[in-house]
């Protein structure tokens, strides 16, 4: 016949029955999928933050560093950097016409953004450190086709006035599509 067993004993085990089962529920569950490092929220958010503590005067304070900045955009090679180097030359033309006062008719909104972008490529202080490898500038490339694309009304408008292609179609290589055979 059966065993017999104290109730104190049979309490333990169905306890010790209750852990293991909450146990091997929590390993059964699937693993937290990888979140990115950083979200296309994150860096609007970032960029417009950088971007409403920029005032006039230090869009001229960015020009006097213009060669360090170009210098920095040529770690990043491939169309990423060439990307970057395509906005970073528009941004700072704009930027230049802006500080001497050329093309009044470009929103603020619009030039603080593009300082913002330059700024965060000035900036040795990222949200991925430059000295890595590959992937040190992606951040910067990223920061500045944000800024770019939240201030494309007026660099649209800048690049009417100024009577030129916007610098990523005449710079950025297309990729043939494969002819059919």
């Amino acid at each position: 016949m059966g065993r017999v067993v104290k109730k104190g004993k049979l309490r333990r085990s169905a306890a010790r029955a209750t852990r293991s089962a909450r146990t091997k529920q929590v390993s059964l569950r699937p693993r937290a999928t990888h979140r990115a490092l950083l979200t296309r929220a994150e860096v609007v958010h970032a960029v417009i933050e950088l971007a409403n503590k920029l005032a006039p005067a230090d869009v001229g304070d960015l020009m006097v560093a213009e060669s360090s900045i170009r210098e920095r955009a040529t770690r990043l090679s491939g169309v990423p950097g060439r990307t970057l180097r395509a906005q970073l030359e528009l941004a700072l033309m704009c930027l230049k016409d802006h500080a001497a006062g050329r093309c009044p008719q470009i929103p603020y909104y619009s030039i603080s953004l593009l300082a913002a972008g330059v700024t965060y490529l000035a900036d040795q202080l990222d949200f991925v450190p430059d000295f890595l490898p590959r992937i040190g500038m992606i951040d910067d490339a990223l920061v500045m086709a944000v800024a770019c694309d939240l201030g494309r009304d007026g660099l649209r408008r800048y690049c009417v006035w100024k009577g030129i292609a916007p610098a990523l179609a005449r710079r950025v290589p297309r990729r043939a599509a494969p002819r059919p055979r």
